[in-house]
């Protein structure tokens, strides 16, 4: 019997250690990741304000921390167009949503940044709605303005001309890539354009105090009503704003790291 009890725990020690060599074994394999955490209240401030100055409601346009789909459930703004008509108030007169999101966000593999991704969605049966590339700004830790591009890839465009704006028609929905004109460079071989750095380095915005982990896309709009002659086109300048911040691996076992103790 107690040959057997010595046996057994010879037995159940050695199921143990390879497991705890499976588990270490997978804990090397895990990687630190990063988070992109939006600010929602500075993107509020700024589109209640922008309403506020030109006239309209600032109730008109919401930030929602869950858009609906086509759009990914994260966060985003909202914005009803102004009535066509200064009596139809009621909700059932409304001509829909538009709405407005710049990803990636959340939890990310800790890896560079090589542009933003920027969906718009126009559900509106009335308006249009232009994206401003040229009008819209990226800044970065020290604010310094830079130029946005939208990536198409293979371009032989000239950076330095103007760019045509990204129009979204009544029902469509635009996913572009947006990066910086200092991150293009020229293919000696192809002649084509191509992304030579990364738009957003998280490793280097991790070595750098918390306060300054910052970067942003100010993204330039005009919503125009598709019928009526001489109306006034609603423009907004909103800026998406995101803080990284490091999400160290955790390990795939509870209290892992008490079982040598």
């Amino acid at each position: 019997m107690g040959l057997d009890i010595v046996l057994l725990t010879i037995y159940f020690i050695c199921i143990g250690y390879l497991v705890y060599q499976m588990v270490l074994a997978v804990e090397a394999d895990l990687e630190d990741r990063v988070a992109f955490i939006p600010d929602p209240d500075s993107l509020g401030r700024a589109l209640a304000d922008q309403l506020t100055r030109q006239g309209l409601s600032a109730d008109l346009g919401q930030v929602e921390t869950a858009l609906p789909p086509p759009l990914k459930p994260q966060m985003g703004m909202t914005l009803t167009p102004p009535a066509r008509r200064p009596e139809a108030r009621l909700p059932s007169e409304a001509d829909g949503l538009i709405a407005v999101q710049v990803l990636p966000q959340g939890p990310q593999p800790l890896k560079p940044l090589l542009g933003l991704t920027v969906q718009v969605l126009n559900q509106t049966q009335a308006f249009q709605v232009a994206v401003d590339w040229d009008r819209s700004s990226f800044t970065q830790m020290n604010n310094q303005a830079r130029r946005v591009i939208r990536h198409t890839p293979g371009t032989r465009m000239d950076l330095g001309l103007p760019q045509v704006v990204s129009v979204v028609n009544p029902n469509q929905l635009l996913s572009a890539v947006a990066t910086s004109e200092d991150c293009f460079s020229l293919n000696p071989d192809t002649q084509l354009l191509q992304v030579a750095m990364p738009l957003v380095d998280p490793n280097r915005l991790l070595s750098v105090p918390p306060p300054v982990r910052v970067y942003a896309l100010d993204l330039a709009l005009t919503i125009t009503p598709v019928i009526g002659r001489g109306a006034r086109p609603l423009v907004l300048l909103l800026p998406f704003r995101f803080q990284v911040e490091r999400l160290v691996a955790q390990s795939p076992v509870p209290y892992r790291q008490w079982w040598p103790k």
